[in-house]
């Protein structure tokens, strides 16, 4: 780098102090070189309701889960500064990016996880990575979900009682009857929160073809 450039990017961070939490860089939130290192190996779809490979066995050509990248390393802990380190815009440069990796399954809205009723967080991470992924589809995101009621979250809790979440642990709005929905989540663990808020998406009469997640575990099925 030669003395300018190292001059401008020193301003730049003096002006604007952030820096890449991949490589560092001065006065970016995610470089896009990082980012596409981050998600050039897209994971296979899996089944949204039992996590098997599609198509799936048991739910034929249903709707999967399509996921940038595993939940470890780097990625990891970008999704865990975005969560908890403040970095709110790290969120829509990862919509964006998934947005490149998959295309659009022709979608009327995208329909972020919402936050749990007690939660600290001064924004919903799922909702900015929704933000930057319907900005590159050019699909709008709606807050169409909340839960029923107040609980631990799911990443406090372990794998069993993931997958016991009630199957009425989400309220739908009535609007999204009729139309074809991608749901949006930071990380698939167990997929059980992503099952649920289909089933419910389902009875108020919306079809969910679909959700998008930067990462899932290693081991991501019910």
């Amino acid at each position: 780098m030669s003395f300018l450039s190292k001059f401008l990017s020193l301003c730049s961070h003096m002006l604007w102090p952030v820096s890449c939490p991949v490589c560092g860089a001065a006065a970016s939130l995610l470089c896009p070189d990082c980012l596409e290192y981050l998600l050039e190996k897209p994971q296979i779809p899996r089944c949204l309701h039992c996590g098997g490979p599609m198509p799936c066995r048991v739910h034929g050509e249903g709707a999967a889960v399509y996921a940038g990248a595993i939940y470890e390393g780097v990625m990891r802990d970008v999704i865990l500064r975005l969560k908890y380190g403040g970095l709110k815009a790290c969120g829509v440069l990862l919509g964006r990016g998934l947005g490149e990796c998959f295309e659009n399954p022709g979608l009327d809205a995208l329909v972020p996880v919402p936050l749990h009723l007690d939660s600290p967080r001064r924004y919903n991470q799922t909702e900015e990575i929704a933000l930057g992924l319907g900005d590159v589809w050019g699909v709008p995101v709606w807050r169409a979900a909340r839960w029923r009621s107040r609980s631990k979250t799911q990443e406090s809790k372990g794998a069993a009682a993931r997958r016991a979440l009630s199957s009425d642990a989400f309220e739908i709005d009535e609007s999204v009857k009729g139309l074809r929905l991608a749901l949006v989540d930071d990380v698939c663990t167990t997929g059980s929160t992503l099952a649920r808020m289909a089933e419910a998406c389902r009875l108020k009469g919306a079809r969910v073809v679909g959700a998008f997640v930067p990462a899932q575990t290693a081991t991501a099925k019910e």
